[in-house]
């Protein structure tokens, strides 16, 4: 048996807005037989009726525990609401419930209607990922669209950074935006150092738009990694910690420690 400490975090949200609507209207009270607690709680209804009586009347009325349990399902449906979902490339499990990381960047573009901030560390063949992008931008030319991404120096390549910078450039023009008009591009300029020692790749994967919804993933922006491969990310809605984000990489901007190129 469930002890009564218990009792109200297995109750679904369902079964206790309806235990609140029967404490409102008089339907059911601590007196009541314990069957009539088996509607709200099925084997659990003893600890639901002894955690009733340890609440009221020396504490709470009736009207007061209803409006307590109706907030405690609110909170759960908010946070029902903000829960990060799961998203997947790779083969389907029964059972758990996934998002497909391809359908899932698409959507976020779409969906933007002031700022995309997007950090890749590899990409190919990009313009098949990007078109959505780039036309849903045109629709909308006051979007704002940031890229963060790696340059980096191949081992045993001695040419200049600024050469290696635009060869990156180029190619990214070339093979991943060949439209107008063209994402801010930025990089980590340890990326190009000679030295393998004090060399730093940016590695992160992630997709914020507007400041409020934050794609974080293991996967390039490759259709391999978001059509094919075994990656895991998760999708929030949680404005504070996408703001956070953007905040970071506003941060690397401001300061240097990532300069734009494009």
């Amino acid at each position: 048996m469930t002890s009564d400490d218990e009792i109200l975090a297995r109750l679904s949200t369902a079964d206790l807005t309806a235990f609140a609507t029967a404490l409102e209207s008089g339907w059911i009270a601590t007196s009541s037989p314990e069957k009539l607690f088996r509607t709200y709680a099925g084997e659990d209804a003893a600890s639901l009726k002894q955690w009733l009586r340890n609440i009221t009347p020396a504490v709470f009325n009736a009207s007061q525990v209803a409006r307590m349990l109706r907030a405690v399902g609110a909170g759960r449906a908010r946070e029902q609401i903000l829960a990060p979902d799961l998203v997947v490339s790779g083969p389907d499990v029964p059972g758990v419930p996934t998002a497909d990381t391809h359908s899932v960047v698409q959507s976020l573009f779409q969906e933007a209607t002031s700022e995309v901030v997007l950090a890749g560390y590899a990409f190919y063949n990009g313009q098949a990922l990007f078109e959505r992008l780039h036309e849903h931008w045109t629709r909308n030319p006051s979007l704002k669209v940031m890229f963060h991404v790696d340059v980096p120096r191949r081992h045993g390549d001695t040419a200049s950074a600024d050469s290696i910078i635009t060869k990156y450039r180029d190619d990214f023009r070339a093979r991943h935006w060949p439209w107008q008009p063209v994402p801010e591009l930025y990089f980590d300029p340890r990326a190009l150092e000679s030295d393998s020692k004090t060399r730093a790749s940016l590695h992160a994967k992630i997709v914020v738009i507007d400041r409020r919804k934050l794609l974080l993933t293991s996967a390039n922006f490759t259709e391999a990694a978001q059509q094919k491969n075994i990656e895991l990310g998760v999708l929030c809605s949680l404005p504070y910690l996408a703001e956070r984000v953007c905040s970071y990489f506003e941060g690397l901007r401001k300061s240097g420690q990532v300069r734009r190129f494009l």
